[in-house]
């Protein structure tokens, strides 16, 4: 990465840095990320949002678990070896946030671990005939201890093994735990690691889509029920989660801080909002749209110009930033022109099969069709063939409405595209 690369990547980054302050983030490390190579690089990056200022909660697996369809059922024989495998875990993970290597986040800042017995267990019972013996589920989750816990500034380690009332301890799938912790604890993100990138390649998936996944594709035991996870901490309140590889360094990183991210988010809200341009909104659309007029594809518009005509525009917003603008002119006899149509290159990816810009178009012809008008007109230098394969045909300046014919500009030689909104009405 070159310097003007990074310092756009620095730049795009630092909103979101500024939206991960203070937020709770539960983080689940199974046994097969404890296992992996890149461990070491992943709890870096986990120090990395502490020292950010993210608040951590991370749920662990066993040391060196197995796949999920090869684990034993624990029962109380067992339970020595299983609370070694908790305890070596544990020591794993103790000792690698208190490591000093020189490039690390750790370097200059005391990365605090705090534990306990923090969820109180109840037996799982008997499951399809099955007598899960000492596996457990989650009864209680001591949520005003885990807060307390992170108001001190320390990570929050929460083992996979909980405590009855009568003092006997369970087994808890670590997966279901950080879901049930998340829930507890009011957490705004729940981040899974597993062995896959991405569900089916898809970056964005909503509780939905994600449930037809698994009713129609075939996933790893463990993978499945870690997206299982997923929809039951969403179905409990988590607003979003996500799946990213423990075999990818920096997948943490790049998914908490760049828009397209590198695993699947799964959220009920779309949260790339479109919605009116406010006043507030001027200096967010100058930004976006200043490289365009300096590349000579927008006609340059003063910042007084744009302040006045604000009540047209319409801006897509992520996390507080506005990454796109388009703006509607009505022009008479039921005509109504789309201009200023611009979106951030960080955020020109597909989202549930949609780029931002036939977003906004779409945004663009409800609108247009909702107050009266029967057709779309577009001037352009440089984007004639993306506005065809979306329905606007080739026009002439003749087709254009009088009052758009008088300000057309010859020098810029702009082709005209007209579409139809049948439908609209």
């Amino acid at each position: 990465m070159d310097s003007a690369d990074f310092a756009r990547w620095f730049r795009d980054s630092t909103p979101y840095i500024s939206a991960h302050r203070n937020r709770t983030f539960v983080v689940m490390l199974g046994g097969d990320a404890l296992a992996s190579s890149n461990l070491v690089n992943t709890v870096h990056d986990l120090a990395l949002l502490q020292v950010l200022g993210v608040r951590l909660v991370v749920v662990h697996g066993l040391a060196d678990e197995p796949p999920r369809g090869d684990r034993e059922l624990p029962d109380g024989a067992a339970m020595d070896a299983v609370v070694g495998a908790i305890g070596v875990a544990r020591s794993r993970l103790e000792a690698l946030f208190s490591t000093g290597v020189p490039s690390s986040p750790l370097r200059a800042s005391r990365i605090t671990l705090a534990s306990g017995n923090l969820v109180t267990a109840k037996p799982a019972g008997v499951i399809d005939g099955v007598d899960r013996l000492r596996t457990g589920e989650v009864r209680r989750v001591h949520a005003d201890e885990i807060r307390g816990l992170l108001d001190t500034g320390a990570i929050v380690l929460v083992p996979p093994i909980g405590y009855s009332t009568s003092g006997a301890a369970y087994v808890l799938p670590p997966e279901k735990l950080a879901a049930e912790v998340a829930a507890g604890v009011g957490a705004d993100k729940l981040i899974v690691y597993d062995e896959i990138d991405r569900v089916n390649d898809v970056g964005d998936m909503t509780p939905q889509s994600l449930a037809e996944a698994l009713a129609e594709g075939e996933f790893d035991p463990a993978t499945e029920a870690r997206l299982r996870a997923l929809l039951e901490a969403n179905a409990a309140g988590v607003p979003r989660c996500h799946l990213i590889s423990y075999r990818a360094d920096g997948a943490l990183l790049q998914e908490l801080f760049t828009a397209e991210g590198v695993g699947t988010q799964v959220s009920k809200e779309d949260y790339r909002a479109i919605r009116p341009a406010t006043s507030a909104d001027v200096a967010g659309i100058v930004e976006l749209i200043r490289p365009l007029e300096e590349a000579g594809l927008l006609v340059r518009r003063p910042r007084d110009r744009l302040e006045a005509e604000i009540e047209h525009f319409t801006v897509a917003e992520l996390d507080g930033i506005v990454v796109g603008c388009c703006a509607l002119f009505p022009h008479g006899a039921g005509a109504v022109e789309l201009a200023c149509v611009a979106t951030h290159p960080s955020h020109r990816f597909r989202v549930a099969g949609s780029t931002l810009g036939e977003r906004l178009l779409s945004h663009a012809e409800a609108t247009a069709g909702a107050g009266g008008h029967q057709r779309m007109f577009v001037l352009t230098t440089r984007a004639e063939d993306w506005f065809v394969e979306r329905g606007f045909a080739p026009s002439s300046i003749d087709d254009l409405p009088v009052s758009r014919q008088v300000l057309y500009n010859y020098q810029r030689n702009s082709k005209v595209l007209i579409k139809e909104l049948q439908g609209h009405g």
